[in-house]
């Protein structure tokens, strides 16, 4: 066909549907109807095609929050069921002083030296991985980890009841009161406890690690909906959060019978309280809780079970980051 054909071919058509349209416009003006009228009714007639609407998807703000909710239900149900749970604080609180010669009191403190070396190991790399999140200087995090290495010895104290402590003017204790010591029936929950404790070894008599601290404080007030928080609870909240990694650690690297989400939640239960109370240097328990479930989603998922259920979350916080090649160096003398 040549263009000539074709061009007036196509021209012959359009004349044609001309007329039928002018013929249609006719019938329809007759029946009192209108063109608007007609085109409606030609598109009732035909099926319409309704995209299926999609729901967005929820905000990684939604996601946390319900991870945060499902891991604190999960972690004081487990305390619950646990026959090795930790005491809640509240309950830690209402109970009468006990004697350094009370059983449950001389077994904490035998397994609290036990765990003393492992504890400061664990929290050194929790505590070392956590300053270079942060980026805390070099020779800062130097500092930090020889005060916490020259932790060596526990010590029952029944004043402290339910508390522990490092005194600055001996650095190398850690003060367990009886009741603390009591209530921390687990090698898990005790050990949580230890590395609170080396963090303020740690961080010395001139606050070495404030930096660190405001910044976790400052990270948590985004993830952790608690409100503004101080710089004495930004120092407790991290020395809380070293505990749980350095729990996470000693799981992952002694497997055992028991349920991993049973053995990570004793790192925090002690804080499923029903009296929820606070005061000027920590959080409430519950929000603590809450907070260090926020700053740590793995250590969340390990709680609920999701990190079972894909692949266990790695600490990847606890490793280095890769360094270049160096000449040989002479071979670090030990500290004393």
């Amino acid at each position: 066909m040549s263009q000539r054909e074709s061009s007036f071919g196509s021209r012959t058509r359009r004349s044609h549907a001309v007329a039928l349209l002018s013929l249609l416009l006719a019938a329809m003006l007759g029946a009192g109807g209108s063109p608007d009228a007609a085109a409606q009714g030609a598109r009732a007639s035909r099926p319409r095609r309704v995209a299926a609407s999609r729901p967005s998807p929820p905000s990684a703000a939604v996601e946390s929050d319900a991870l945060v909710e499902r891991a604190t239900a999960a972690a004081c149900l487990e305390r619950e069921l646990d026959p090795r749970a930790s005491v809640p604080i509240d309950v830690m609180q209402a109970r009468p002083p006990l004697p350094s010669r009370h059983p449950e009191v001389v077994d904490g403190a035998h397994r609290a030296g036990r765990l003393l070396p492992v504890a400061r190991l664990l929290a050194a790399e929790a505590l070392g991985g956590l300053m270079r999140e942060h980026r805390v200087a070099p020779a800062a995090e130097r500092a930090a980890l020889r005060r916490l290495g020259e932790v060596r010895r526990v010590r029952v104290d029944v004043e402290l009841r339910d508390n522990a402590s490092v005194f600055y003017a001996d650095p190398r204790t850690i003060r367990f009161g009886t009741i603390f010591l009591a209530g921390l029936r687990s090698d898990e929950g005790l050990l949580s406890v230890l590395a609170h404790e080396l963090v303020h070894a740690a961080d010395g008599a001139r606050g070495g690690l404030s930096p660190l601290f405001r910044r976790v404080g400052l990270r948590a007030e985004r993830v952790g909906r608690v409100g503004k928080i101080s710089a004495r609870r930004a120092e407790e909240l991290t020395c809380d959060l070293v505990g749980v990694r350095a729990v996470r650690l000693y799981v992952a690297r002694n497997p055992s019978d028991e349920p991993q989400a049973r053995r990570a939640s004793r790192a925090v239960g002690h804080n499923c309280v029903e009296l929820d109370e606070t005061d000027s240097a920590h959080l409430s328990p519950r929000q603590t809780l809450r907070a260090l479930l926020a700053l740590d989603p793995a250590f969340a998922a390990e709680i609920t079970g999701d990190a079972e259920v894909e692949t266990a979350a790695p600490l990847n916080h606890t490793a280095p980051p890769p360094r270049p090649a160096a000449r040989p160096r002479k071979p670090a003398r030990p500290s004393r």
